[in-house]
C-alpha cells in the first residue's frame, strides 16, 4: 500500500475515534446539563416572584404617596378657605416642606385629634356635679343644700383622639378610633388639694369596610365601644357620624338619646343614599324599688344580691318593711372581676338588639337626613320559684333638614317605648317590680328639637328644647302573711298616688319622707360657639350656654312637686390638630 493510502486510512480512523469520543463526552455531560437547566428555571421562577413582590410594594408606596398628596391638598385648601380676607396663608414650614395632617407608620395613616378645654358652670341650685349635670337629681324644695348656688371650673373634659386608617387591599379598608378624657373618678379623686381625676377612654373601636360586597354595595363591620346605634346620626348609620347637640354640658340635655357602650354593628349600603344597620350592644338595667306610703309601709320587694353570685348573700334583705322575696336582680362584682366593687351588675341575659335605616337624599340644594329604628331589650330577674324575663320594645326616629342651606339647620330626634330610661340623658329608671317579683318596664318618651344658625363662617348660634316623660305603672296588692311577706295592703310600682310626698317641699328634718318619683324632666337651652382662629395651626373657639331645666314628680300623698335649675356654662377650647 502506498504511503498516501496509509496516511488517508490513518486520518479516517483517527476522525472516527474523535467522533466516538465526542459522543461519549456529550452523553456523560447530559445529566449535568439537565441539572443546570432545572436550576436555571428555579432561579427564573424566584426572580419572577421577587419581581411581583417589588411591584406590589411599589404600588403600595405609590398609593400612600397619592393619599399623602390628597391630604396635603385638603389641608392647603382648608387653610385657604379659613384665612381672613387679604390675610397671609402659610401652607409650608420654614424649610418649604408642606405641613402634613397625619403621620405614617408602614402602610398605616395615623391622624391625631382632640382639644384642650377650660370650662366653667354656675348652677342656681347646688347639686355637687362637674361639667356633666345629673338631671334626675335636680332637688325638690326639701334639699337644704339646694338653697345655695354652685360653680365649678374644670379642665377634665380635655380630650385626645386618634384614628388609624389602612387599606388591606384595593376594596378593604380598616380603621381604629380612640377618644379619651379625664372624666373618670376613682376613690382618690377629690377637690381638696390634688384632684387626681382619672384618665379614661370614651370610645375605642375598629371598623372594617368593604367597598364592594358581592356586587351589591359596601358593608361595614364595627366592634368595640362607641355611641349606641339607637342615638341620632348626621348621615348613614356608622359610628363616626353620631350627632350630639352643640351644648357644653357633657350630659348633653334631657330628651337626647345616647349611650357609649361595647357592641358589634353591621351596616350595609343598599344604595348611595340608603343604609341599614343592626347592632348587639351591652345591656344593663336601672331599677327603682317600691317606695313608702303615707303610713310608712314599703311593699315587699325582690332582695338584691349583696355578695358574690355563688355566695349565700344572693338573698340578702333589701330593707323593705314588708319583707323580701328571695331572689336577685343585681349582683355585687366578685373578686377579680375587673369591675368596681361599688357598682353592682344587673342580671341581664341578652344584649340590647338595635336596628336602623337611614336615608340621605338631596333635594335641589338640600342634603336631608331621615332615620328610623327600633330596639328590643330583655329584662330578667330570678326568684326561688322561677325566672322572670320580660321584653321591652322601642321605636326611634330622627330628621335633619337644612331650612336655609349653609345658614339654618333644623333637627328632631325621638325615642318611645318600654324600658328605655337609661338611654336618655335624664336617666329616668328603666323598670320597677311587680307584686310577684317580676320586672315591670316603665314606658317613657324622649324627644329633642333644635335650630342651629351659622350666622357667620366663624359663629354658630343654637336653640334647643327637649324632655323625657315617664308613664305611671303601679298596683295595689293585699297579701296574707307568708314566711317572706308580712300581711297587709301594699302599694307597688312607679308613680303610685299612695306614695308619700309630704316632705318634698318642706325644708326640715330628713325624717319627713319625699318619694317624688320623676314624671318628666324638661329643658330649654341656647348658646353660641365662635372661632377666634381656624387655620393651619388648629382652631381656637369660645362658647357659652344657658339652660333652664324642670323636674316634675308624680302626684302622691300631699301632691306633686317640681325642682328647677338654671345653669350657665362657658368653654374655651384649643384644637391643635383640627
Amino acid at each position: 500500500m502506498s504511503k498516501l493510502k496509509k496516511s488517508g486510512a490513518r486520518k479516517w480512523v483517527l476522525g472516527l475515534l474523535a467522533g466516538v469520543s465526542s459522543i461519549a463526552v456529550l452523553a456523560s455531560c447530559a445529566p449535568a446539563f439537565a441539572a443546570a437547566d432545572a436550576e436555571t428555571k428555579a432561579e427564573i421562577r424566584a426572580l419572577k416572584e421577587q419581581l411581583k413582590r417589588l411591584e406590589k410594594r411599589l404600588e403600595s408606596q405609590a398609593q400612600s404617596q397619592r393619599q399623602t398628596e390628597r391630604k396635603v391638598e385638603r389641608v392647603e385648601q382648608a387653610a385657604v378657605e379659613a384665612a381672613p380676607p387679604g390675610g397671609p396663608v402659610r401652607l409650608v414650614s420654614k424649610d418649604g416642606v408642606p405641613w402634613p395632617s397625619a403621620f405614617y407608620y408602614k402602610a398605616v395613616t395615623i391622624t391625631p385629634g382632640g382639644f384642650f378645654e377650660f370650662a366653667g358652670v354656675e348652677r342656681s341650685r347646688f347639686i355637687g356635679a362637674d361639667i356633666a349635670t345629673p338631671f334626675q337629681n335636680i332637688p325638690y324644695g326639701n334639699n337644704v343644700a339646694s338653697y345655695g348656688n354652685e360653680y365649678r371650673f374644670s379642665a377634665r373634659r380635655s380630650r385626645f383622639t386618634m384614628q388609624t386608617d389602612a387599606d388591606l387591599d384595593p376594596i378593604t379598608h380598616v380603621k381604629m378610633y380612640l377618644a379619651t378624657d379625664f372624666l373618670g373618678a376613682g376613690q382618690t379623686a377629690n377637690l381638696n388639694q390634688s384632684d387626681s381625676f382619672n384618665f379614661r377612654f370614651r370610645e375605642l373601636y375598629m371598623q372594617l369596610d368593604r367597598s364592594d360586597f358581592g356586587g351589591f354595595g359596601g358593608v361595614h363591620l364595627m366592634a368595640g365601644q362607641a355611641y349606641s346605634l339607637i342615638g341620632m346620626n348626621s348621615q348613614g348609620t356608622l359610628a363616626n357620624t353620631f350627632l350630639t347637640p352643640p351644648v357644653i354640658d357633657d350630659q348633653y340635655m334631657p330628651g337626647f338619646t345616647w349611650a357609649r357602650q361595647p357592641g358589634i354593628r353591621l351596616s350595609k349600603d343598599i344604595t348611595p343614599e340608603l343604609q341599614v344597620a343592626f347592632s348587639a350592644e351591652q345591656s344593663s338595667t336601672t331599677y327603682i324599688l317600691p317606695a313608702s306610703d303615707v303610713n310608712g309601709h314599703v311593699a315587699p320587694c325582690l332582695a338584691n344580691a349583696s355578695l358574690s353570685i355563688g355566695g349565700t348573700g344572693g338573698i340578702a334583705g333589701s330593707g323593705c318593711s314588708g319583707g323580701t322575696l328571695p331572689g336577685a336582680f343585681n349582683v355585687g362584682p366578685v373578686s377579680g372581676s375587673l369591675s368596681n366593687a361599688l357598682n353592682e351588675t344587673t342580671t341581664n341575659r341578652l344584649p340590647d338588639l338595635i336596628t336602623k335605616g337611614a336615608w340621605d337624599p338631596t333635594f335641589i340644594d338640600r342634603h336631608i337626613h331621615f332615620e328610623v329604628g327600633g330596639m328590643l331589650r330583655d329584662f330578667t330577674d330570678q326568684v326561688y320559684w322561677g325566672q322572670h324575663s320580660v321584653w321591652g320594645a322601642n321605636v326611634e326616629a330622627g330628621v335633619i333638614i337644612p331650612i336655609i342651606p349653609k345658614w339654618l339647620d333644623f333637627q328632631f330626634s325621638g325615642l318611645s317605648g318600654n324600658g328605655n330610661g337609661r338611654y336618655g340623658a335624664a336617666q329616668i329608671n328603666d323598670a320597677t317590680f311587680s307584686p310577684t317579683g317580676g320586672v315591670q318596664p316603665i314606658h317613657e318618651r324622649q324627644a329633642m328639637v333644635g335650630l342651629t344658625a351659622h350666622v357667620t363662617p366663624q359663629t354658630d348660634v343654637y336653640v334647643f328644647a327637649g324632655g323625657e316623660f315617664a308613664s305611671a305603672n303601679y298596683k295595689f296588692v293585699k297579701f296574707a302573711g307568708t314566711p317572706f311577706i308580712t300581711a297587709g295592703l301594699y302599694s307597688y310600682g312607679y308613680g303610685n298616688p299612695a306614695y308619700n310626698n309630704i316632705g318634698c317641699n318642706f325644708e326640715g328634718p330628713p325624717a319627713l319622707t319625699c318619694v317624688g318619683n320623676t314624671k318628666d324632666v324638661r329643658q330649654v337651652t341656647g348658646g353660641f360657639w365662635h372661632n377666634f382662629y381656624d387655620g393651619p395651626a388648629g382652631k381656637v373657639r369660645v362658647g357659652a350656654q344657658y339652660s333652664y331645666t324642670v323636674r316634675d314628680s308624680f302626684a302622691g300623698v300631699s301632691g306633686a312637686y317640681k325642682g328647677t335649675e338654671s345653669m350657665f356654662f362657658t368653654s374655651l377650647r384649643y384644637y391643635p390638630f383640627n
